[in-house]
């Protein structure tokens, strides 16, 4: 399998230039590991290659880990952001929806952080639940991140423009490496404010108003913040995070907990929805628990 360092490189450093609420923020990371402490003789399965989620189960001595990532650019890049040591960790590439007869009831804890937006609901997310639910032993948990727009959501330019007089508030008191730090935030922020309006009613985002939202965005903050390292931070949130298409965004569906819910009881899962405080929409990103 032929890996492009070149590809590794920029995916590494798209990564790293992401914050809450595109990667994992203290409220999820405590509910993650809360899960997790839960178990002995841990048995984990991450579904992507998140690192936060891989070092949680390395610094808790998991007897196996497994990353799953169908893009092996990707996983090498978070291999590469790693805290811990992987040499442990069971890489596979592959795809989340291949049923693996090796998994069924191997492991106690599985966790996917964000993943569940690139896959079509209710088709490819029934599929994945009824995996997970076959990959569990008994009385094993599945813990996952989603986004989805709350009904109480202000206007997108309400928001975008709330974003962008808090951040110009604060500038002129910041450094440039808290500059830095802080556009950073802000266009993690952006990357899902986008998302505010987009979604349509069986839940699938509107792919050609989203990546003109992106662009027009990518547009505005670049004619604003010409720094060329806040031109590239927003790039790669805004043009190139999930976007491996131009014309569309791999991002497929916001489906809210209802309708995660009832396709996770259909497997004969007991679920708890809890909501995540992530700026810039509190409530958009949820976490739910399902227990087998």
């Amino acid at each position: 399998m032929h890996i492009s360092l070149d590809n590794v490189a920029f995916f590494r450093d798209i990564w790293s230039n992401l914050r809450v609420p595109v990667r994992p923020g203290p409220e999820g990371l405590e509910l993650y590991l809360e899960e997790m402490e839960k178990f002995t003789g841990r048995q984990v399965l991450i579904l992507g290659a998140t690192p936060e989620l891989v070092d949680m189960a390395v610094r808790l001595e998991a007897d196996r880990v497994v990353s799953v990532e169908r893009n092996p650019e990707i996983m090498a890049a978070m291999q590469q952001l790693a805290g811990e040591d992987w040499s442990s960790v069971e890489m596979v590439v592959g795809d989340w929806l291949e049923d693996r007869t090796a998994f069924h009831g191997a492991f106690n804890y599985i966790a996917c952080d964000g993943g569940l937006l690139f896959l079509e609901s209710p088709g490819q997310w029934n599929r994945l639940f009824e995996l997970v639910y076959s990959y569990l032993a008994t009385g094993g948990v599945f813990v996952a991140k989603e986004w989805a727009e709350p009904d109480s959501t202000p206007d997108y330019e309400i928001v975008k423009e709330e974003l962008l007089r808090v951040f110009d508030t604060k500038l002129p008191e910041l450094s440039q490496t808290q500059t830095v730090e802080a556009f950073i935030r802000l266009a993690s922020e952006f990357r899902l404010a986008a998302f505010i309006g987009m979604t349509c009613a069986d839940g699938s985002f509107d792919q050609p108003l989203l990546v003109t939202r992106l662009d027009a965005l990518f547009e505005e903050l670049e004619a604003r913040y010409p720094d060329p390292v806040l031109v590239s931070i927003a790039r790669g949130a805004l043009k190139h995070l999930a976007r491996s298409q131009p014309a569309v965004t791999d991002t497929v569906a916001g489906v809210r907990y209802e309708g995660a819910e009832a396709l996770l009881l259909r497997q004969g899962f007991c679920v708890t929805e809890h909501p995540l405080p992530d700026a810039p929409v509190p409530g958009g990103n949820y976490m739910f628990i399902a227990r087998k």
